[in-house]
């Protein structure tokens, strides 16, 4: 393992270029950074007040808790802990999952968004899997989300657009816009005091249920609801069902996006969205096994240059030369286990390498 660490202060920015494989990010309390890598390259430059890191492996980081973090391209997964100085990503290959973390904007993403406990405000440009946010003390705005969208507890104004189902529990303050638009169904859930505006808007009338003690109702659809003063104001629009309700028996136990829109007791080409959701994560396991195999390549070519000498073989004290490539039909071979789940992604690698007469 190589290991690097250089003194910083805390307002410092730390810059990752390129991540290759998967990113663990942690804050502490020290006024260093520390970087770590199972592979052959890790670069650790300081210039100034900003800290450059490459590595061409898993990385494993520790930067002081208030610096900033700015990662340009991440192909494996992320995993982001305790920093709050604000952090940005230019495109994420993997999942991206995040704890109590301040201000974060992302640019692509093509896994899932799971983020637990923020203190800033949350942009994204573009997610093709799932997003999961809870507990943020800011604004969020999705631009555009290609699966399922679940929020709870966020404080400040929220806009999002997703392809699929949107499920929201929220309790907005005086002030706050909500706006989200989804191409399936939408799910509301707000206290039975909410204080809001709403306009809620469907394919058709019968689309829309308003579950919400002295609701105040008018037209049909769009629909125009107040509930109490009005003081906050949500805009809903879905091509499926919008259920706005303040009933929490049913809801306050619902799986993220576990069997969402069903028993609502309106009708839904489920067949349709089943079909659907298989493809979307076909895709994504195609896209995770496709990013093994880069790692893994990269692996192998770097394992070949170490043996590109003169060598006398069988010697004792010598290596002994790679063996022959992996085929076409072992590397299929291969990547049908990884994206049926028979073995994981680190697995794969390690069988790629282990062919090619590595260690």
């Amino acid at each position: 393992m190589l290991k690097k660490t250089v003194a910083v202060r805390a307002n410092f920015k730390i810059v990752v270029t390129s991540s290759p494989g998967d990113l663990r990010l942690t804050g502490w309390e020290r006024d260093e950074v520390s970087a770590k890598t199972d592979g052959d390259v890790l670069d650790l430059v300081l210039n100034g007040e900003t800290v450059t890191i490459s590595c061409d492996d898993d990385l494993i980081l520790n930067v002081p808790r208030g610096a900033s973090v700015q990662v340009d391209h991440a192909e494996g997964d992320v995993t982001v802990r305790s920093l709050l100085g604000g952090l940005s990503f230019g495109s994420v290959m993997g999942d991206l999952a995040l704890r109590e973390v301040g201000a974060l904007a992302i640019g692509s993403l093509e896994g899932d968004l799971s983020l637990r406990v923020g203190s800033g405000p949350v942009s994204a440009g573009q997610v093709e899997g799932d997003v999961s946010i809870r507990d943020v003390q800011g604004d969020v705005s999705m631009e555009m989300i290609e699966s399922d969208l679940y929020v709870r507890g966020v404080t400040g104004n929220l806009s999002a657009h997703t392809q699929s189902d949107a499920a929201l529990y929220l309790d907005p303050a005086a002030g706050t816009s909500i706006n989200v638009t989804a191409e399936d169904d939408i799910l509301l859930h707000l206290p039975a005091n909410a204080n809001a505006t709403m306009t809620l808007s469907a394919d058709d009338d019968d689309n829309i249920t308003v579950q919400v003690p002295a609701a105040m109702t008018s037209g049909k659809n769009p629909r125009s609801v107040i509930l109490g003063n009005g003081s906050a104001v949500i805009n809903l629009k879905s091509e499926g069902d919008i259920l706005v309700t303040s009933e929490s028996s049913e809801w306050d136990d619902a799986a993220e996006f576990a069997n969402f829109g069903e028993g609502w007791g309106i009708p839904g080409d489920i067949s349709e969205r089943i079909n659907r959701r298989v493809q979307e994560a076909t895709r994504r396991a195609q896209r995770q096994a496709e990013a093994a195999t880069r790692r893994a390549e990269q692996k192998i070519g770097q394992q070949s240059r170490r043996f590109a000498f003169n060598w006398t073989g069988g010697r004792a004290g010598f290596p002994m030369p790679p063996a022959e490539p992996v085929s076409d039909e072992e590397r299929m071979a291969i990547l049908k286990m990884l994206q049926d789940k028979k073995i994981s992604a680190e697995d794969a690698e390690k069988l790629l390498a282990a062919l090619e007469g590595g260690s």
